[in-house]
């Protein structure tokens, strides 16, 4: 196990069981931690979606306390911006599930670039989808066009994949914070 304390990345993807990310993270490290990017213009005027999040948030913290593990919520005007605060520590490694929006998938290239820059161990996986876009191909490596022989070669490609085991996360020894003390928003 790494000294080092990985660090989980959460945006929408409130799963403790097949979070392969949070997974990863709990083998690798005995101190992890979960932060939630709270950006406040993405908010604005949202009451509803405020208050599913907090809920969710709630009740993902609940679950992550069986796990010893910490969740922070930071409040951000932008990702980036965070980021670039990040980028100037050090001791730690950072794990986080990809989510398939064109802005979200740049950004992942750009942090890619940026980590790869301060030799900081990061891991993309796969979000909440089946299988990778870019997985499943006719026999000629093309994509597919029509959709039928496009699902039983995912459904099929799908079901090769599954691992005869489910991965379980592991509970960290060390529990606390990285970012601050106080993190409710």
């Amino acid at each position: 196990m790494l000294k080092e304390t990985g660090l989980f990345w959460l945006k929408d993807d409130f799963r403790i069981h097949k979070n392969l990310a949070l997974i990863e993270a709990t083998k690798k490290h005995e101190h992890v931690v979960v932060f939630y990017l709270y950006k406040t213009k993405k908010f604005e005027n949202q009451e509803a979606q405020k208050w599913w999040i907090s809920k969710s948030l709630e009740k993902f913290e609940k679950k992550l306390e069986e796990f010893n593990i910490k969740i922070e919520i930071i409040k951000t005007d932008s990702y980036k911006n965070f980021f670039e605060k990040l980028f100037n520590r050090d001791n730690f490694s950072i794990y986080w599930n990809k989510t398939y929006e064109p802005r979200y998938l740049k950004f992942d290239q750009y942090l890619i670039k940026k980590f790869d820059a301060k030799n900081t161990k990061y891991k993309i996986f796969k979000g909440n989808v089946l299988n990778e876009f870019s997985e499943v191909k006719k026999g000629d490596g093309t994509p597919f066009k029509v959709f039928t022989p496009f699902w039983r070669n995912a459904e099929k490609f799908y079901l090769e994949k599954i691992p005869s085991k489910e991965k379980k996360m592991n509970k960290c020894k060390k529990k606390g914070f990285f970012f601050q003390k106080n993190n409710k928003f």
